[in-house]
């Protein structure tokens, strides 16, 4: 008798695995396993206000999910979620992989990519100089003399290993054939579509006058501020060593040499190489309108003056 009873529980035991694989093929054939693939919006998390993405990241990933038939029919990108997650307060280049969530019963195959490389940088802010440049030529007769411009300054924000490398804004004004003053509202730039500046913009005149008499003069480059302890100016040259001043002549007789703007050598105990901007009287202009200014530091007791140096000078 149990031996009969084995033999029916073993029976049974087969027809239910007979009758389960049974069912597993015909849904299998009712309803097979298939792949669809989504383009899924690709978001970050994680990053700080004071960070930023240089770059940055792709907008999509592409997901290839399996699952039944029934499960992809209705199947949208908005069902999905993708994400990289930014380590808290990291700067640098990195990769971080890319999580993707799915629908319950569904399985991802595939993500492509898988993982994003990432610049991620402090976001800081400077203050800039403004310089204007002129293109062109006016009219027969005139000449243009030095622009006018407001604000001089500008505050740049952007990526700390951009804003590092600026100095100033620059805008360019067109005064071909003018006879006249020219006046413009024009965009400042710094080349980096990174950095924003505030204000994005100048209003800058160009006095247009009548031809008036030119003059070679001298630059004298100037300095401010003292070195480091222990060191001192030895000399500074400026680069051209002249510029031409155009203006009335009654203006012009009374200028031997151009002064640069100061340079500051505040606690400096290197060399230090600036572009700077000239002090030309009202009424008359210079060309070039900015100067390169060399400034020599080295160690023990200044052998030039330090704010007032003209290289012109005889020495006694």
């Amino acid at each position: 008798m149990a031996r009969l009873n084995w033999r029916n529980n073993s029976l049974l035991l087969l027809s239910l695995l007979l009758a389960f694989a049974l069912w597993l093929y015909v849904s299998n054939e009712q309803n097979p396993v298939r792949e669809k693939v989504l383009n899924i919006s690709l978001e970050d998390t994680g990053l700080a206000q004071n960070l930023v993405i240089i770059g940055g990241m792709p907008e999509s990933v592409k997901v290839r999910v399996q699952g039944n038939r029934n499960q992809l029919a209705n199947l949208v990108p908005v069902d999905f979620k993708a994400v990289v997650n930014i380590p808290e307060g990291k700067t640098g280049d990195f990769t971080v992989p890319v999580q993707v969530s799915t629908p319950t019963g569904l399985r991802v195959a595939q993500v492509i990519p898988d993982e994003v490389r990432l610049s991620v940088d402090r976001v800081v802010e400077k203050q800039i100089t403004v310089a204007v440049s002129l293109r062109g030529a006016p009219a027969e007769g005139f000449t243009a003399l030095a622009p006018i411009y407001q604000p001089n300054m500008v505050v740049a924000r952007g990526p700390s290993r951009d804003i590092s490398g600026i100095s100033q804004a620059t805008a360019l004004v067109d005064i071909q054939a003018a006879a006249k003053d020219v006046e413009q509202t024009l965009q400042v730039s710094v080349g980096s579509v990174n950095v924003t500046l505030n204000p994005a913009v100048v209003h800058v005149t160009v006095p247009i006058v009548s031809a008036v008499a030119t003059k070679t003069v001298p630059v004298s480059p100037q300095v401010s501020g003292s070195p480091a302890a222990g060191y001192s100016v030895k000399r500074q040259s400026a680069e051209p060593l002249t510029v031409q001043l155009s203006g009335s002549a009654e203006a012009l007789g009374a200028i031997t040499s151009i002064k640069t703007e100061p340079v500051d050598v505040q606690g400096a105990d290197k060399n230090i190489t600036k572009e700077v901007g000239l002090a030309v009287p009202q009424g008359v202009s210079a060309q070039p309108g900015r100067v390169k200014v060399v400034v020599e530091i080295g160690k023990g007791d200044t052998t030039t003056p330090s704010g007032d140096s003209d290289p012109t000078k005889p020495k006694p």
